[in-house]
C-alpha cells in the first residue's frame, strides 16, 4: 500500500457523528475501512502524533484545553 502516515488531507471516511476512526494494524481491515487504515508492523511499534501549527484558541493542545484522544486496542 506504501502508506506511512495518515492525515485529513487523505480521503478519510467519517462516522455518522463526524468522528473519524483510524485503523492502525498489520492486516487490512477490509475494503470499507481501507481508506482509514495505516498499515503497521506485526510486532511492537511506536505510535507518534505530529501537530503542525496548532491553534492557540480553545480548544488547543497548547494550553491543554484539547487532549489527544487515547489509542484503543480493539480485538
Amino acid at each position: 500500500m506504501n502508506r506511512y502516515s495518515i492525515s485529513p488531507r487523505q480521503d478519510l471516511k467519517a462516522n455518522a457523528d463526524g468522528s473519524v476512526d483510524i485503523y492502525i494494524q498489520n492486516e487490512n481491515p477490509g475494503a470499507e475501512k481501507e481508506s482509514n487504515w495505516l498499515p503497521a508492523p506485526k510486532g511492537k511499534f511506536i505510535l507518534m502524533l505530529r501537530l503542525y501549527w496548532p491553534k492557540e484558541a480553545n480548544p488547543s493542545i497548547i494550553d491543554g484545553s484539547w487532549v489527544i484522544p487515547p489509542a484503543q486496542k480493539i480485538s
